[in-house]
């Protein structure tokens, strides 16, 4: 646990500006022949799949659409709240009613202003059914009133979501039950604004490319060439535009899609990046480098078991049906063995909720020392459990583990070690890489959910352990790849999330702790491997990047010395 928390303490770290020497500090920024010269090019070690802040569910996406669309509120170094395109806000006393006031210098880069009609329409175009947003669940979450709009049974239509438009420049929002992270989630893209006329005039071809983007952040998308880079300038529009022009914030900053470490460690040192990920032998190779830095992020990975064997036809997801196989898989797998090998800052996991994520309301223990590891690698028990499936199938047991190929190099030697660690218990793995999109399709409602075992993994949007527990509840059919459905889990998510925990911390708090009990150790309906490293070379020279342990991490207020 020390270890652990040693590593969380770089999760905000703000890199040094002193400046650059030598051949090998990178080099991709300075004069590079942009209008104001500073130019920064930093590794994007996975793919932008998309720009639609209603489409989106990836990280690297996130990001991007973060460098250059603002929310009510966006994220400080600290991870904390601080108004974005609000410039006020106030609460009413009962913590149900937000009015926010938007600044009157906010505007669009095609020169509209930001109202606030565009956020009701955004937000409803989130929520709306006929969007099919991954991410239409998380009104509710927020507490948003009638946020359970995106169900069709819940008799709720998206304009009886919780928000209003006041007048051009006053939103008002209602919850039905407060919310100590409403604030923090404002800052995630699914509530950003939405300019409903350009959206309206571009169709199905809006946010497919730069041309068909506007923006109201600090940057603007100029380039987004697919597999290869995607770019952003200053926006002379957004509201703080003077403060970054008089300042050494970044001119330019362009995100250069590796998802090859070795590939990318060769051009930082040829002085083409000025950030690189890190992993295996290279993380000990660079210890000693110049603006090395190892981080423990947010991201938990796990294995998601396709329990539901009604969904697809395939003989493999029928018997992840089998609790003994589940349980078998469960035990199978050396934790510590597996972050090991990755070498990046990586820890095993636990449990489905990352370390550091969250503490008691009451005492302040992270959830981790509360409820303890709820996983354990225990050979002679898998092998024990695989027998007892064998015997109750009547047949060996073939599994397909779907991963991700162009997800990270750690990713993939993950797998691997997956699959040697589950034929050690007696199960055949064949191993199903696919580029991330692709994995995406298969394991949601497009695909089916045509997949036996996948690894995949999990960033918090805001730091309470809802933001996991929520994945798991049956009704999200948006998230729950797998098909989980259990009377017991849903039980005591619903305690925490709509019943006593809500007048109860501590009752909440108890409640998403037995949550994750039953969902890991008593159903294995989920499998924790590991909560991500973040191994990182980043160039002395410039600062600012935010590492943000919940949320999404920050590259907008990138500084470059002189």
């Amino acid at each position: 646990m020390k270890k652990v928390l040693s590593l969380m303490l770089a999760a905000t770290l703000l890199v040094g500006c002193s400046s650059g020497g030598g051949d090998n500090n990178g080099g991709g920024s300075g004069d590079s022949g942009n209008a104001g010269g500073k130019e920064v090019t930093v590794q994007a070690p996975t793919p932008l799949i998309s720009m639609d802040t209603a489409i989106a569910t990836d990280g690297t996406s996130f990001v991007a659409q973060t460098m250059c669309i603002s929310g009510l509120m966006s994220l400080d170094e600290n991870g904390n709240p601080v108004n974005d395109l609000a410039e006020s806000y106030e609460v009413s006393d009962d913590g149900l009613v937000y009015t926010f006031k938007i600044r009157d210098n906010a505007n669009w880069s095609n020169g509209d202003p930001v109202t606030a009609n565009d956020f009701v329409f955004a937000w409803q175009r989130v929520i709306n059914p006929d969007t099919a947003s991954d991410y239409n669940w998380i009104f509710e979450t927020a507490n948003v009133v009638n946020g359970d709009a995106y169900d069709s049974e819940s008799g709720h239509v998206p304009a009886d979501l919780g928000i209003k438009a006041l007048d051009e420049k006053t939103l008002e929002v209602t919850l039905v039950a407060p919310s100590g992270f409403f604030l923090s989630l404002l800052a995630f893209p699914s509530f950003f604004p939405m300019n409903e006329a350009f959206v309206t005039e571009k169709g199905d071809q809006y946010a497919l490319s730069a041309d068909n983007l506007v923006f109201c952040g600090p940057y603007k998308l100029t380039s987004w060439e697919s597999g290869y880079a995607f770019e952003f300038e200053q926006n002379p529009d957004y509201w703080d535009a003077a403060n970054y022009a008089s300042n050494n914030y970044a001119d330019k900053v362009v995100f250069r899609e590796i998802t090859d470490t070795q590939t990318a460690l060769m051009e930082y040192e040829s002085g083409n990046l000025d950030t690189v990920t890190l992993s295996g032998e290279q993380v000990d190779a660079n210890k000693q480098a110049e603006g090395f830095t190892n981080r423990l992020t947010g991201y938990l990975f796990y294995l998601s078991l396709n329990v539901n064997n009604n969904m697809h036809d395939r003989p493999g997801a029928a018997d992840i049906a089998n609790a003994n196989v589940r349980q078998a898989i469960l035990y199978a797998i050396d934790r510590e063995t597996v972050a090991s090998v990755l070498n990046d800052g990586s820890v095993a996991a636990e449990g489905i909720i990352p370390f550091a994520l969250a503490s008691n309301p009451d005492t302040g223990k992270d959830f981790r020392e509360d409820n303890g590891s709820v996983v354990a690698y225990d050979e002679a028990k898998a092998k024990e459990f695989y027998e007892k499936a064998k015997e109750e199938l009547g047949h060996d047991v073939v599994i397909e583990l779907l991963y991700g190929t162009d997800e990270g190099d750690s990713v993939i030697k993950a797998a691997e070690q997956v699959q040697f660690f589950l034929e050690q218990a007696g199960f055949t793995v064949n191993l199903n890489g696919k580029p991330k999109k692709e994995r995406l399709a298969l394991a949601n409602q497009t695909g089916d959910h045509d997949y036996d075992v996948m690894l995949t993994r999990w960033g918090p949007d805001y730091g309470d352990p809802q933001t996991y527990m929520d994945l798991f509840v049956s009704w999200n059919v948006s998230n729950n790849d797998g098909g989980y459905n259990s009377e017991k889990y849903d039980g005591f998510v619903k305690d925490a999330e709509t019943g006593a925990g809500l007048a109860d911390s501590a009752a909440r708090w108890e409640a998403f702790l037995n949550a994750e009990k039953v969902l890991v150790q008593e159903d294995a309906a989920i499998v924790p491997v590991f909560q991500a490293g973040g191994a990182m070379i980043i160039n002395p020279a410039i600062s600012g990047i935010e590492f943000h342990s919940a949320g999404v991490d920050s590259y907008r207020h990138i500084v470059v010395s002189e």
